[in-house]
């Protein structure tokens, strides 16, 4: 780090977290945060369970309530209204905090590869996603999950293990899990990262990585007795609900949706599809870069390839019936024809999709990050099953993990080194900025927008 970074860069998060403040506490302090679509969940579910579970402190019901998701976020904040900062205004703050937490994870990650500053920029379109945005202004789960899971992923790409950080990752683990069920989804490839410097293991990789160096078992025990208790805590949650989700979420319950409905063959179509829209712009940015390099140029056919192979073969027709509804993604597929139970826009955008992702793999290869380019196709393909196995699709659940892994991959490809030249900070600070653009264009179009206008 240069002198000047070392001056100015301890700004840097002070700078990006007090925008992000500003843009939630905000219009919650000023009651601007009149909005009846974007708050439901808030007031049907989250809000009303926080209060339920205050009220019976410490003999809290867990059998059946109305939240489709563990009660972790739901038990702390519950212990935080019995505290006396129970009023919705005060929990609308916690959830603002848990948006702030969910951005720093983001960036301090993204600083280990690039500058402080440079960091922030990678950061900012998540950011300035109105749903990252809109889970802090309203009580929601998401963003709490997604800061633990941040941590998980984290660690597992850009820090060596140890047996400290094993403990950090295994108890963000149980967190993640304890505040979304689903969670589960990141330990397999956090696990496996804490294998890949272990000599067996190591001398069978066709890559070596400095992260790797470390020669003990320590931290994969670690990271084993964590990942023993979270399966007991979700083995004691299925045998308390008799399944996946409270029993009020499960086929034939009376709850707002019903997630343990079935497989949900569109996740990776759609998934994939916003990824391609989101990771536009940083692609025309870097453009010469993935182009004019015959190495990456391989990996971004391959990706499209098997990106279309997976929106012909997955259905991935629209359809409230089927959990396909919420977002503009899928209003836009409900505009275009659907062929044999495919939407037509989802299986262009999934070859888009895997074409983008193709080439952000082989400029992290180019940037001598193989280890983090397989270990971010492995968590890629982790969530995409496990969300393949809930039944609703909601645009909201796959924006802020797309965002993150754009951001994360922007600033691993600094320093890839293609037949194009070599890509600067400065190209990565412009392909972020201008993903940057695109959200805050959404941010203002589909909330603050309405939230002037009263909703």
């Amino acid at each position: 780090m240069s002198h000047r970074e070392g001056a100015s860069g301890v700004l840097a998060p002070v700078v990006l977290l007090l925008g992000f403040l500003l843009l939630t506490m905000g219009p919650v302090l000023l009651e601007w945060d009149d909005f009846p679509s974007k708050s439901i969940d808030q007031d049907r579910n989250h809000l009303p369970v926080i209060q339920t579970f205050a009220e019976s402190l410490p003999n809290i019901d867990l059998r059946d309530y109305d939240s489709a998701t563990t009660p972790g976020m739901h038990v702390l904040l519950a212990v935080m209204a019995r505290a006396g900062c129970g009023s919705e205004t005060s929990l609308q703050l916690a959830s603002c905090l848990f948006g702030a937490g969910f951005l720093l994870a983001a960036w301090w990650f993204a600083s280990c590869v690039v500058s402080r500053w440079t960091a922030v920029a990678c950061v900012l379109p998540l950011a300035a996603s109105p749903y990252v945005l809109g889970n802090s202004i309203w009580v929601m789960t998401d963003n709490l999950s997604m800061a633990l899971v941040a941590m998980v992923i984290g660690l597992a790409l850009f820090r060596s293990p140890s047996g400290p950080r094993s403990a950090v990752s295994g108890s963000m683990l149980v967190l993640a899990v304890l505040v979304r069920q689903i969670n589960l989804w990141v330990c397999a490839v956090a696990g496996v990262a804490m294998l890949l410097g272990l000599d067996p293991v190591r001398r069978r990789l066709p890559f070596r990585d400095a992260l790797d160096r470390r020669r003990d078992a320590g931290p994969s025990v670690v990271f084993g007795i964590f990942l023993v208790i979270t399966i007991a805590i979700l083995g004691w949650f299925f045998s308390l609900w008799g399944g996946l989700v409270p029993p009020r979420f499960q086929a034939g319950g009376e709850g707002a949706a019903v997630h343990a409905g079935g497989l949900n063959t569109a996740v990776a179509p759609y998934v994939l599809t916003l990824f391609f829209v989101y990771a536009g712009p940083p692609l025309i940015v870097l453009l010469p870069n993935w182009t004019g390099d015959r190495r990456v140029r391989g990996t971004a056919i391959a990706g499209a390839v098997i990106g279309f192979l997976l929106g012909i073969v997955l259905e991935s027709a629209p359809g409230i019936e089927v959990g396909r509804n919420g977002g503009w993604l899928w209003t836009f597929a409900g505009m275009t024809p659907d062929v044999a139970g495919r939407s037509s826009m989802l299986v262009v955008g999934s070859a888009c999709g895997g074409l983008a992702v193709g080439a952000a793999y082989g400029l992290l290869v180019a940037a001598g990050r193989t280890r983090m380019a397989v270990l971010g196709v492995g968590f890629a393909v982790s969530f995409l099953v496990a969300y393949t196995a809930n039944a609703q699709a909601f645009q909201r659940y796959f924006d802020p993990p797309v965002l993150l892994a754009l951001g994360w991959c922007l600033a691993g490809v600094a320093g890839a080194r293609t037949s194009a030249g070599t890509v600067t900070s400065a190209q990565v600070s412009t392909a972020a900025l201008s993903a940057f653009a695109m959200q805050g264009c959404f941010a203002v179009l589909t909330l603050y927008r309405p939230l002037l206008s009263g909703g």
